[in-house]
Order: structure tokens, then sequence, then C-alpha cells
């Protein structure tokens, strides 16, 4: 079995668990870790270091750091990131760009009897082995996204597909272990496409799409209401993350996704494979519950050579209400990293 690569930690000065560790330091009491499922790993390890800092990494918090992982960035403290510093580009400026490298992909011809290969890695805060609260907070044990993961779904729905989740975080880089699983026979979503045919009937002039994204019927106008926006952009957000785009259908998507308020440009961002790039962001937006939505802000991340999405990020914004509130201003909630996609002929092939 192949060794777990070192990245870096996930953000995160979680405040009531370092004093919750600092208190059990104090006592010479190491707490046994929490392990989490054999297929699930942390989307971010760093090297052991000695002492206090090594029980912190088996307790999956960071007492100090150099360095964080996405959104917070290697390098920038939470309450650094925290002042959610804008960048002075336009996220519409931004977004043609995205869009006109968009179309200049090509795509060839795609067969019903083929399978769309995806590579994604995932981070979730409440996943992260050895979480643990202060005495008397409770957490409910709801599943996320977690790790590395391979998926080999039908293009036309109508034939298994197959899932892989690696222990090691591998993925198609490496030998080691994984959960192996089938994907039953796709059928069509009602609000958001289940395999790629499907996808293919988007709209891909930008007026169609943009009206696709706020549900709106013929002659319908947008509400104007900021919880349509959030719906749209949250939308825009989870087709990017779990869906392969033909160029048209991504370009138009880009162009849509630029008229919705409330955008703004992040310029130092971070995958959950530790990528940076550049983001356009929405507060008050996530792909993941959480307890106060609108303390939180998602991050649509790009590679500024490329323009090529890299995946998403989800970060807290205010800072913890309480002892059981455990995320900081800055810490990363959760994120996706699209790490490959591509057509294939059959299941367990890459591209």
């Amino acid at each position: 079995m192949s060794t777990i690569p070192e990245k870096d930690l996930p953000p995160g000065r979680h405040r009531a668990l370092r004093e919750h560790l600092m208190r059990e330091i104090a006592s010479n009491e190491t707490p046994l870790p929490v392990r989490p499922p054999l297929w699930r790993r942390p989307a971010f390890v760093a090297p052991a270091l000695a002492g206090a800092l090594s029980v912190a990494v088996v307790l999956g918090v960071t007492v100090t750091r150099d360095a964080t992982g996405p959104s917070a960035g290697p390098g920038t403290a939470s309450s650094d990131r925290a002042h959610d510093t804008m960048s002075r580009q336009s996220p519409v400026e931004l977004l043609e760009r995205i869009a006109r490298a968009a179309e200049k992909e090509r795509l060839s011809r795609v067969r019903d009897n083929q399978f769309v290969y995806s590579e994604v890695e995932n981070y979730h805060w409440k996943m992260a082995p050895g979480l643990r609260f202060p005495d008397g907070c409770l957490m409910t044990a709801e599943g996320h996204p977690y790790g590395v993961e391979q998926s080999w779904k039908s293009v036309d729905g109508q034939s298994e597909g197959l899932r892989r989740e690696h222990a090691d975080g591998k993925g198609s880089g490496g030998d080691g272990d994984y959960a192996e699983n089938t994907i039953a026979r796709q059928l069509p979503g009602e609000t958001m496409p289940e395999y790629f045919r499907q996808v293919e009937e988007l709209p891909t002039d930008p007026e169609g799409m943009y009206r696709w994204l706020y549900g709106l019927e013929p002659g319908e106008r947008a509400s104007g209401k900021r919880a349509a926006d959030v719906g749209a952009y949250e939308k825009a957000a989870t087709l990017l993350t779990s869906q392969l785009l033909p160029p048209k259908t991504a370009a138009a998507l880009y162009r849509a996704a630029a008229r919705i308020p409330g955008l703004f440009v992040v310029d130092d961002a971070r995958d959950a494979a530790g990528r940076q790039g550049v983001a356009v962001a929405m507060k008050g937006a996530s792909l993941s519950w959480t307890p106060d939505r609108v303390g939180a802000r998602s991050e649509l991340i790009f590679d500024e050579k490329t323009d090529k999405f890299l995946g998403e990020s989800t970060v807290r914004i205010t800072g913890p209400k309480n002892e059981c509130d455990v995320l900081d201003k800055g810490d990363l909630v959760e994120s996706v990293a699209v790490v490959d996609r591509g057509i294939v002929d059959e299941t367990g092939r890459l591209p």
C-alpha cells in the first residue's frame, strides 16, 4: 500500500478544540484519535511535528501553523484571511475571460456506451479524523464526501457505472487500498442533470442558461430577491462540481453566472487539492449545510493561467458565537477539487 502523501492541514484555528487540547496536554493525557472509515483520509496532511504539535496533528486540529489549506491559503493565518479583502478584478470581466477560454476547448464525439470519468478530492471539517468537541457539546454525525474519489458514470445513464473511494488518497496516481461500489443506472434529474446526455440538453446561450439557473418560466422575470440570487449561484456551482460540461454549455454558464448580483473576486483561493487560483465568490452561499449560512461564502476557483475550473470551497467569514461553535473566521467548511475529467470507453479506464 502506498504511503499517504504529505499535504497541508486544512485551515482552522478551531478555538474551542485548541483550548481543550491544551488542557489535556497540561494534564499529561493524550486522547485516542477517532478513526475515520477505511476509505476516508484527510484532504490535507502535514508532516508530524514534535511535542504538542504532534499531538495536535493526531487530533486533527492545528495549535499553531505556518500554512493553511484552501481559501486561507498556505502561508496565511486564519486571522489574516478573515478580513475578506476583495480583489480589484471585476467578476463580470473575469467570467467573460473564462467563458472565452471554455469556448476554445474541444470535446470529441461522445457515444452513448461510453463513460464520464471524474476524479475529485473532497474535504469537510466534520469528517476530519480526530475531531473532538468540548465536553457537553454535541455534533451530528451526518456523512459528507471526504478524500479522493474516482467515478465512471454512464454517458446516457443506461449502463452501470463504478465508484472508487481511496484509503491512501492517491487516486489515479497510486495503487493503494480503495472501496469500490457500483453506480446504478441513472434516471433524469428534475432540477439538476444526472448524466452527460442530460447535461447536453441544457441551454447553450447565456439568456437561456440564466433562466435555467433562476428556474424562470417563459415570460417570467427574476424576483430580485437575495435568496433567488444565492440559489442561482449555488445551482451553477453544483453543476460545475458535479458534471463534465460541453464547451458551449460551459461558456453559457459562465456568462449567465456573471449576471448574478453579489459576486466578487478573491485572488488567493485554494481547493481541496491545495491548488491555488482566482475565485468568483458570493457571501451567504455554500454547497454544504452550515448552522450559520449567512456566516459563510462560497468560492468558485479557477486556474489563473489556463482559466480552467479547479473546484469550490466554502469558507467561514464570521467568528464563533459560543464554546460549541468551533469554526473561526477564515476556517474552511468544505471543499471539492476537480482533479480530472474525461470520456472513456469502459469503467476502470483513465482518460
